[in-house]
């Protein structure tokens, strides 16, 4: 086990050699006899365990306490030791910061038994603080990861709300990996019998992998998880995600993401079908018009088809130049 760094300001040689006799088993002391000597030492070290006694040739130790705890170090303690037993002291230098307070006239064996008590205390601390500190930092990781998850998902949200083009689901989900390096394939089934298939880098996806679609399509679970592969479906959008993380936490959030994409896709692959048909109804009420120009009714209706078209022609959103930025 690591030694714990002691400073210890006594002036009394006797006591001190004491001190450092007791603690050498799991500490390196450093030994000052004034004030002076100390402040110097604080300067170059932080110890792990500050023995101070009360009353030095160059006065009391409370302001020196006051200031290697000004501000707290959490990964340090303070004691005294000190013949003083007065409660104004003992007040004093818990304001000041220390831990403990142990007095000089005790009996050799209880010294013994306090300082190897303080030094199993402060292991314990130091133990509880990593592990706090490690779990802190998991904490701050899996809040920031989360915000970044969230920001990709909502950024594909508004690349897909106006989508016409289906083959953009390409880029907009090759984007969206990135965000954990993770690889793809998706098939996108429509109500008319055609298929579109999409994988990192535009690669096209090999037999294998289709027939792996129709086997995992005939399960009616919408999520389903193999080895380090996770497969989502919906009506017509079907993802496998090939190397989803190993962790519980971050994979549990990935499925959550996933299940929310490929609903997104199925909605608006569903959207897509609608407008398509729109077109080809308006189209056949062109056509149907066409011979009746000079028809009041006609006319009208010829009018009413224009806007609708207007309307399906507007710019695609999906066009314009994206703004937001993702880290």
């Amino acid at each position: 086990m690591k030694k714990f760094t002691v400073l210890l300001v006594e002036d009394n040689p006797i006591y001190a050699k004491l001190v450092m006799l007791l603690c050498e088993d799991k500490a390196h002391v450093t030994w000052c006899t004034n004030l002076k000597d100390a402040e110097s030492a604080v300067q170059t070290q932080l110890f792990d365990i500050y023995l101070l006694d009360l009353y030095l040739p160059d006065g009391d130790s409370i302001e020196f306490c006051r200031l290697i705890n000004t501000p707290k170090k959490e990964e340090t303690i303070t004691v005294f030791l000190s013949g003083e037993t007065d409660l104004e002291w003992r007040l004093r230098a818990f304001e000041a910061g220390a831990e403990n307070y142990i007095a000089k006239d005790i009996p050799q064996q209880l010294l013994k038994l306090k300082v190897d008590s303080l030094l199993d205390y402060q292991a314990k601390r130091l133990r509880a603080l990593k592990h706090a500190k490690k779990d802190s930092q998991l904490q701050t990781d899996r809040s920031f990861r989360t915000q970044l998850d969230n920001n990709a998902l909502i950024h594909f949200y508004r690349q897909c709300l106006n989508l016409n083009d289906i083959s953009k689901f390409s880029d907009y989900l090759s984007s969206l990996m990135e965000s954990w390096e993770l690889d793809y394939i998706a098939r996108l089934k429509l109500t008319d019998g055609t298929e579109y298939h999409f994988k990192n880098n535009d690669e096209d996806i090999c037999e294998m992998e289709l027939e792996l679609f129709d086997e995992l399509e005939v399960n009616a679970a919408n999520v389903q998880s193999f080895g380090q592969s996770t497969f989502f479906k919906y009506q017509q959008a079907e993802l496998i995600v090939k190397n989803m993380p190993t962790d519980s936490y971050s994979k549990g959030s990935l499925i959550d993401i996933f299940h929310y994409v490929v609903e997104a896709i199925d909605i608006r692959l569903n959207e897509i079908a609608k407008l398509h048909h729109m077109d080809t109804i308006i189209q056949e009420i062109r056509e149907q018009t066409s011979a009746h120009q000079d028809d009041k009714s006609m006319s009208l209706l010829n009018e009413l088809v224009d806007d609708l078209a207007a309307i399906r022609e507007e710019k695609d959103l999906s066009d314009d130049s994206d703004d937001l930025v993702f880290f």
